[in-house]
């Protein structure tokens, strides 16, 4: 991947990001989840490994409605637009993120640094759901949710990086 595609990469994913944040609690919510497929699809689509990433963004999107819905029943993040489900527009990030820890991609550094991953994922979880809170795309229940979305990242981001080392050719 030509650095100028890992920084397209990486505007079109925070770009989507803000979009579903900033979207989040208006009747407008679907868009920013249309902002983030359609980041992981031009990136699948471009990747020269259609199949490899579509695998790799649906085993994302499991593990984000793992995630989410441990969060949400814990009554850590609250969301509108949630249902029994998470909302749409929080699990639509998943795929994008994890088709960053591709190699050549902007995250690929933490493939072989699992200990790092999971101490990047305790911290920079929190930061981004604190973040979406104060776009008022979800409501955080204190320092537990914190403590909480830290923990879960903690075992997310490793298991990201391991999901993308197994799906990377040899």
């Amino acid at each position: 991947m030509t650095a100028a595609r890992k920084w397209l990469h990486v505007a079109g994913m925070q770009g989507a990001w803000f979009a579903a944040a900033l979207l989040a609690s208006t009747p407008w919510h679907l868009v920013g989840a249309a902002a983030n497929a359609l980041v992981f699809v031009v990136h699948a689509v471009t990747s020269g490994a259609l199949r490899r990433e579509l695998v790799r963004g649906a085993l994302a999107l499991g593990l984000g409605l793992v995630v989410e819905a441990i969060n949400q029943h814990f009554g850590n993040v609250a969301a509108e637009h949630a249902t029994v489900l998470p909302a749409l527009w929080l699990l639509s990030l998943w795929p994008v993120f994890a088709s960053a820890m591709r190699r050549g991609n902007s995250l690929e550094w933490l493939l072989p640094r699992l200990p790092l991953a999971a101490v990047l994922g305790a911290v920079a979880g929190p930061l981004s759901y604190s973040g979406g809170a104060r776009l008022g795309a979800l409501h955080l229940d204190g320092a537990r949710s914190l403590v909480t979305i830290g923990l879960c990242w903690a075992v997310a981001m490793p298991a990201l990086a391991l999901l993308a080392r197994r799906l990377e050719p040899s």
